[in-house]
């Protein structure tokens, strides 16, 4: 029988839990008693099945050499996995946009509720309860995927004791339960499925090309917008586009670098994915625009100019789109001076005050055309786009071209 001097429970020969010593007051705790340093330390809990779960958590962390950072706070596990010099050792590295986006979706999302807790005390019902106050499926989409990643680094690096499976069980699930602005929702579609509403028109991506040029009085905006939509170029590949990159006899484009412009400050970096690769373009898009015509002059322009412009980074090189400067031109400064005011003139839906499209909408205008409209296969086209894999393309994109579906059955 236990005594105030006596465990209640001895775990693994090393964790002691001791009785309450009253009913009300300090002594209703259970007292959970842990070697430390060579001497001891304890702490406490309400109920006798919360001393035994953390009885447990100390028993494991001893037998990993006395690693307790699960004891510490939601903040310092957070702070530790947001930094790079920590994550990385059992993590990966992030690019700058990558990790901007990480520390925004935490700060907002995961550290008001667990900052102040201890690690050992987040739970699936917490983590659940933080995806569905998503404001959009989509960013509960991202959220639950930055969970899976924060927990399992959590686990190997000890501030996350319970097994990962159970805390993110049924996480995913939650995402469909998220309230608010979301994409549509076709049966049989994955969650990443692009629905046609969500993708320009060929007539649509025509108009605000042609507003862009109207409104800042460059041609070659026009040209910008066009051969975004089809070559299927992410917005900080277009801006670090170079003339030696492109292949005019071939029609082909091949992407080394994008600029990312984080905080304000532009730096020159590895694609997407770290993926390098080549995509095409057409001698004329769906509305009868001279692409490759047009590309050609643009070249030729740059090509009589003497002098090569330095950019930001120390190179010198020509690029298809510059600033005055003949630099980058801004993402952010782009973004409210053209392609915002070219929009409204364009006339582009708005959904809750905001665009629905947007500049990366075009890349679904390449997709859907050339897996839909020109029928080109579903490896093709992401080998062109960049995607991680082929189930990606599919995922996104079937069903999003009316005879799509009808073309690649007729090609069996």
């Amino acid at each position: 029988m236990a005594t105030r001097n006596t465990p209640l429970y001895l775990v693994d020969g090393t964790v002691k839990i001791y009785a309450p010593r009253a009913l009300m007051g300090k002594g209703k705790y259970y007292r959970i008693v842990y070697p430390f340093q060579g001497g001891y330390k304890d702490t406490t809990a309400l109920t006798e099945a919360r001393a035994k779960a953390l009885a447990g958590k100390f028993a494991r962390a001893l037998k990993l050499g006395g690693d307790f950072r699960f004891q510490l706070s939601g903040n310092e596990f957070l702070d530790a996995y947001l930094n790079p010099k920590t994550r990385e050792v059992n993590g990966r590295s992030w690019g700058a946009n990558h990790a901007l986006a990480q520390k925004s979706l935490l700060n907002m999302y995961v550290r008001p509720v667990i900052g102040t807790l201890a690690c050992s005390d987040i739970t699936n019902e917490m983590l659940k309860a933080m995806v569905k106050g998503a404001k959009t499926v989509s960013i509960g989409e991202h959220l639950s995927s930055s969970l899976h990643s924060l927990v399992k680094w959590g686990h190997l690096e000890n501030w996350v004791t319970d097994r990962p499976e159970e805390l993110l069980k049924g996480l995913s699930n939650t995402v469909k339960k998220i309230k608010g602005v979301s994409r549509t929702n076709v049966s049989g579609e994955n969650l990443l499925y692009i629905h046609p509403n969500e993708i320009p028109t060929h007539e649509d991506v025509a108009k605000v090309a042609k507003a862009a040029a109207a409104i800042t009085g460059i041609w070659w905006y026009e040209l910008l917008f066009m051969l975004a939509a089809y070559s299927g170029m992410r917005i900080g590949e277009i801006i670090d586009l170079d003339i030696t990159q492109i292949d005019t006899k071939a029609k082909t484009i091949r992407i080394e670098n994008q600029c990312l412009e984080v905080g304000g400050k532009k730096n020159r970096t590895s694609p997407k994915l770290g993926k390098f690769r080549t995509t095409i373009y057409p001698t004329l898009t769906p509305t009868n625009y001279p692409l490759a015509e047009q590309l050609k002059r643009r070249i030729k322009e740059i090509e009589e100019k003497k002098d090569v412009p330095v950019l930001l980074d120390g190179s010198s090189r020509r690029l298809l789109f510059h600033n005055q400067r003949g630099s980058w031109i801004s993402r952010s400064s782009f973004a409210s001076k053209i392609r915002r005011p070219a929009q409204k003139i364009a006339g582009w839906p708005l959904e809750n005050r905001k665009y629905k499209w947007t500049f990366h909408s075009l890349r679904h205008v390449f997709c859907s055309y050339y897996l839909g409209d020109l029928n080109q296969s579903a490896q093709n086209v992401a080998i062109c786009a960049g995607h991680s894999d082929v189930f990606t393309t599919l995922s996104m994109y079937v069903g999003a071209s009316r005879d799509a579906i009808e073309k690649m059955s007729s090609a069996n």
